[in-house]
C-alpha cells in the first residue's frame, strides 16, 4: 500500500511539473500585410480617458508592426495586471471593411499581456510593444473611451 501511494505522489509531481512548463506560441495573424489599409494605434496610462490615437497608413510601417506581431514570441501565463497599467492597442483595418484588433497591457519592465478580443486569445510577452507608440512619429490625438479596441 505504502508503494502504491508513493507511485501515485510521484506520478502526481511529474504531471504538476509538466503542467507549469509554459508553452511558447506566435500569432498567425489571420490576413496578409497587403490586406490592411491602416492601422490605428491607441495609447493611454492609467485611464482610457486620457487616451490617444496614431493612424499609421506608410505602408513600410504597416509592414513592419505586422511583421514584429507575426514573429513575436508569447507565452501561456497569467500576468496579474495592476491598476494604472500602460495600454497599447492595435486596429488593423482592411481592406474588406473588417478590422482586428490587438491589445497590450505593460504591467512592468517588458512585462504585459497581449490579447484580442478578434481571435479571442490572451499571452504573455516580455516583448517591448508600448515603445511602438513613442517611435512612431506622427500626430497624436485625442479620442473618446467608446472608440478604443475591446
Amino acid at each position: 500500500m505504502k508503494k502504491l501511494i508513493a507511485l501515485v505522489l510521484a506520478v502526481v509531481c511529474v504531471l504538476g511539473l509538466v503542467g507549469c512548463n509554459n508553452k511558447t506560441v506566435n500569432i498567425d495573424l489571420p490576413f496578409e500585410v497587403g490586406d490592411v489599409e491602416n492601422i490605428e494605434m491607441y495609447h493611454f496610462v492609467g485611464a482610457p480617458v486620457s487616451a490617444e490615437k496614431k493612424v499609421i497608413v506608410a505602408e513600410e510601417t504597416i509592414k513592419n508592426l505586422y511583421d514584429m506581431f507575426e514573429g513575436l514570441s508569447l507565452e501561456l501565463k497569467e500576468v496579474e495586471e495592476t491598476a494604472g497599467a500602460e495600454i497599447t492597442s492595435f486596429r488593423f483595418n482592411l481592406s474588406d471593411g473588417t478590422s482586428y484588433e490587438l491589445i497590450y497591457g505593460c504591467d512592468g519592465v517588458k512585462t504585459g499581456n497581449l490579447k484580442s478580443s478578434t481571435d479571442n486569445f490572451e499571452y504573455f510577452t516580455s516583448a517591448d510593444i508600448s515603445s511602438y507608440w513613442s517611435n512612431t512619429d506622427l500626430e497624436a490625438v485625442p479620442v473618446e473611451e467608446n472608440e478604443l479596441p475591446n
